[in-house]
């Protein structure tokens, strides 16, 4: 554990103004990525399952007009979803109604396989509902 625990804080280090730089670039995502890939490499072997939550509602990105109106929505495209080192990754937005949130989640797909049956979930969720059947 003490050298989990080792590699963990060395590469969170890591994360400084040179890392900050880096990502700024076209390699940007890259570079993420490969940070990620360390930090995962240490909790992998761990016993306890990790997952990473991120958010960007009240962010207004259903605001951005980039000369033809407002976008009908708003997507992730296909970050994480072939990447190891984003699996067990939960990425919260807004809906464009604003009257609910998104959850784009990245999970193994045995973890995927229960998840999407779970009869809370889908008391509450819509699972990859089309963009087009949401209302403007």
């Amino acid at each position: 554990r003490w050298e989990k625990r080792v590699k963990r804080e060395r590469a969170i280090a890591k994360i400084n103004s040179d890392f900050v730089e880096e990502i700024r670039g076209d390699e940007g995502f890259a570079k993420v990525s490969e940070c990620l890939k360390e930090l995962g490499g240490v909790y992998s072997n761990n016993e306890a399952d990790y997952f990473s939550l991120t958010s960007v509602c009240n962010s207004g990105l259903y605001e951005a007009d980039f000369g033809w109106g407002n976008p009908v929505w708003v997507s992730l495209g296909n970050a994480g979803t072939d990447d190891p080192a984003l699996v067990n990754l939960i990425f919260l937005m807004d809906t464009r109604s604003g009257d609910g949130i998104e959850a784009w989640v990245n999970l193994s797909e045995q973890e995927m396989s229960v998840f999407e049956c779970d009869p809370e979930l889908l008391a509450f969720a819509s699972l990859d509902p089309s963009p087009l059947s949401c209302p403007l």
